[in-house]
């Protein structure tokens, strides 16, 4: 009779089979061994099509065939429920750690966890073990590659995880992916997957919601992305989450600009301000003002960019689009002395190499250079369509409107009119564009 788990919750499946953990942690040492199939089977003086069978979790084991696959590759499995209900709980105590950003206490629970990793890697807690350190590869250590190996061996496997352990994975594989704006696609695939197989009212539920909102934003889809933060607020104070509440209202901000209700975000922003003095709030006083920049930028209320900028960086704001605020802004205002200043200035402080080719292409507008300045915003704003990093296109947009315009350029203002229309529809990427050849 193959071996059962006890249902833990309405979420977790009536038991994966002992056979099924078994058989894929065999396959994986035997694999790692670079032992053949049929070769194990000879060992075991076993037909190949029922040892396949055993690996995959379709038959039970005969007596004896446990302790001679174990002696033959030099392991141990180690059949305990206690094991895997200890992996479960703590995968799920990192999980929530992790949700209520207390990284102090992640760091001690995996030091804890370290003392008995290596007795549960050989047990029917393996998949879940892998888990906790994909998780530790992800937040403590960075290390994509060890993440990717991890997901390739749970990916093979998937039938030997409950769903709710499932739904933590995808949680997990999201914000992975969701780190590269080029795959904010895939990020936003295992969000959606994790949803579907977690608990409503779970911390997994909530953390989901929160993510989905930088993602949708990022793929140009600012409707669902304010409708996720109001979600995002409800499931939060559900939670008694406030850190990441605060994250919301900065999030929610950056939604209503990016849906050109200008007023409103700079009245919350405004308000966050005020309510940054709040030590139980603790607003980031920087990312508000580098917010209320943006906000001015793209209302062409260029004298409060400035200020908002600079403000932004006394307040240590990092955020490298900040390099071309002020440069843009004072070339608005005609200043352009001072811009083609601003523009050296921030090349000197090494922004980031994105936003050369944007500071490039002030410069040359400002001396004049008609063919350097199409080639420099052009090339920026093919850059920001390989890199999917949308928040930027409809101001460059407008930018490249202008220009051709003012040239009376009427095929460019065409192409850029249509590129407009593909966007406003969420439809422009690299292939779509009519602006530069992309092949």
């Amino acid at each position: 009779m193959p071996f059962q788990i006890r249902q833990q919750s309405a979420l977790v499946d009536q038991g994966i089979p002992k056979e099924r953990i078994a058989g894929a942690y065999y396959r994986l040492h035997r694999r790692g061994q670079k032992r053949s199939l049929i070769a194990l089977a000879k060992e075991l003086r076993m037909n190949k099509g029922f040892l396949s069978d055993l690996e995959n979790g379709k038959r039970h084991f005969p007596e004896g065939t446990v302790s001679q696959i174990n002696e033959i590759l030099n392991v141990s499995f180690d059949e305990d429920q206690n094991l895997w209900r200890q992996a479960r709980e703590d995968l799920f105590q990192l999980f929530e750690y992790f949700f209520f950003e207390q990284t102090e206490r992640i760091c001690s629970k995996y030091e804890e966890i370290q003392k008995s990793e290596e007795e549960r890697l050989h047990s029917y807690g393996f998949f879940v073990s892998l888990m906790i350190k994909l998780f530790y590869f992800l937040r403590i250590v960075q290390d994509d590659e060890k993440v990717r190996q991890i997901k390739m061996v749970i990916d093979q496997n998937l039938n030997c995880l409950q769903n709710d352990e499932l739904a933590v994975y995808y949680c997990l594989l999201g914000i992975f992916y969701k780190r590269n704006t080029m795959d904010n696609p895939i990020a936003l695939d295992c969000f959606l997957k994790s949803g579907e197989l977690c608990n409503p009212n779970s911390h997994v539920h909530a953390m989901n919601t929160f993510q989905l909102i930088s993602v949708y934003a990022e793929l140009n889809q600012p409707v669902i992305a304010y409708k996720k933060c109001l979600e995002a607020r409800e499931v939060l104070k559900l939670c008694n989450n406030y850190s990441r509440l605060i994250t919301v209202d900065m999030f929610e901000c950056v939604v209503l600009t990016d849906l050109r209700l200008f007023l409103e975000a700079k009245e919350k922003l405004l308000h966050l301000l005020v309510s940054s003095n709040n030590e139980y709030l603790n607003y980031p006083t920087g990312q508000i003002y580098h917010n209320l920049a943006w906000n001015a930028l793209l209302s062409e209320n260029y004298e409060e960019c400035i200020q908002y900028a600079k403000r932004a960086k006394l307040e240590k704001d990092s955020s490298p689009d900040l390099c071309y605020y002020v440069p843009f802004s004072l070339f608005k205002l005609n200043r352009v002395e001072e811009a083609f200043k601003a523009c050296e200035k921030a090349e000197e402080e090494e922004c980031d190499t994105s936003y050369r080719l944007f500071l490039r292409a002030i410069k040359d507008r400002i001396n004049g250079q008609d063919e350097q300045f199409e080639h420099s915003i052009l090339a920026y704003y093919q850059s920001l369509l390989e890199n999917k990093r949308y928040e930027d296109i409809s101001f460059i947009q407008d930018f490249m409107l202008d220009y051709f315009e003012e040239k009376e350029n009427t095929i460019k203002i065409v192409q850029v009119v249509r590129d407009i229309r593909l966007y406003m529809n969420h439809q422009l990427d690299r292939f779509t564009t009519c602006l530069g050849d992309f092949s």
